[in-house]
């Protein structure tokens, strides 16, 4: 019997993904863009966070408050693991400042 169906075949195996160089600067091209998107939204994060510090100090409080933080690395935790804890921490020190 021949297929009559509107529907389109199936996708054929094709060359792996790493053996297409086209296909890899593709996909580095979309690594870039998000790299550009991850260090514009952590460089906003760290205007927010010296906002938050100037309001907190403007108070009477601390710069830094400990329970948010370990919060802030629970979420990173849970949402990518182990090293999410040692990528928020990354991203925590950039926010923080150099007061």
């Amino acid at each position: 019997m021949h297929n009559t169906s509107t529907e389109p075949a199936a996708p054929q195996p094709g060359p792996s993904v790493a053996a297409d160089p086209a296909g890899i600067g593709v996909m580095r091209g979309q690594i870039d863009a998000l790299d550009t998107a991850i260090t514009r939204l952590v460089a906003e994060r760290a205007q927010l966070s010296q906002r938050i510090q100037t309001a907190r100090l403007n108070a009477g409080g601390t710069r830094v408050e400990l329970g948010r933080e370990r919060a802030i690395l629970g979420h990173y935790r849970s949402r990518l693991g182990s090293e999410g804890a040692a990528l928020a921490d990354a991203v925590l020190r950039v926010c923080r400042g150099s007061r």
